[in-house]
This record gives C-alpha cells, structure tokens and sequence, in this order.
C-alpha cells in the first residue's frame, strides 16, 4: 500500500490548527486542492464515528466516498479511514514546539490503496505517488498560510 507523509512548522497553538483540520472538516478544499469537495454526513461536532463525504481529483479521475473518524485525541491526533471510495488511511499528529508552544508541527500520513482498474486509467503508479506527494506538501503550505494569516492583531 502506497504512503505519503509530510510535515510542515505552523505559527499556531495546536489548539487552533486542530481545530482547522478535525472541527472544520468541510475547510478541507481550501487548504488540500485534490479535495473538491468535503461535507459532513453526521453534524458537528468531530467525535469517533463522524463520517464525511468527499470528492478527491486524483490525476483526473474524480474519486467519491465517505471516510470516517477512528481515533480522535484533542488537539494531538485525528485518524479517518475511507469506508467507500477507495481504501485509504489518513493520520494527523498536533505537536507543540517544545522551543515554542505557540507553534505546531503537524504531520500527515496518508496510506492507499487503488483498484487495479483505476492504475490502468492513470499514466503509472510512480507518478501518481509523485503527484501525491506535492499535492500532500502543497496542502500542508496551503494550511500553515490559512492559519497563520488568521492571527489574531496584537497591539504592542
């Protein structure tokens, strides 16, 4: 099973970046493009169990299913497996800087699985976990910039 793992710095409590990826499932295709759509099934909040329904845009060829929450450990980690759609595992790790607790690392892993039919529709499989990687990366930029330009204005 492909795995693409990614982590990114962002100047914000874990609190707040938690928040963006496990409370705001719906936000998701502002941040993570090959995510065109990203709605709730089961109404807030985010618990074990909340289900959400996606679209994802792999290389083209327009993915739909519904994943949901298997683990959920506030502000520190979010696991959601695809339950149709293709077999997929997404993990998110919140960790406060220990240099400094107002910044978060945040990591993402992400293990698939495509049906030999879908690879036959896609160039090949090395290229596909190439495009998966920059998308993975380009979504972790795009976040950390959508967090960061929320800051709260402190006046000095």
């Amino acid at each position: 099973m492909p795995r693409v793992e990614q982590a990114i710095e962002i100047h914000a409590p874990p609190v707040r970046v938690f928040a963006m990826v496990a409370h705001s499932p719906e936000r998701m295709p502002d941040w993570w493009e090959a995510f065109e759509l990203q709605q709730r099934v089961t109404p807030p909040p985010t618990v074990i169990g909340s289900r959400s329904r996606y679209v994802y845009n792999m290389m083209g060829v327009k993915i739909k299913g519904e994943h949901q929450v298997e683990v959920y450990e506030e502000n520190q980690h979010l696991i959601v497996r695809t339950i149709s759609g293709i077999e997929a595992t997404f993990e998110f790790r919140f960790e406060a800087l220990p240099d400094d607790p107002e910044s978060t690392r945040v990591t993402i892993m992400v293990d698939y699985a495509l049906p030999g039919a879908m690879l036959g529709k896609l160039l090949n499989r090395l290229t596909m976990e190439q495009k998966n990687e920059r998308d993975l990366n380009q979504a972790l930029v795009l976040l950390k910039a959508l967090i960061e330009s929320q800051m709260p204005i402190v006046s000095t």
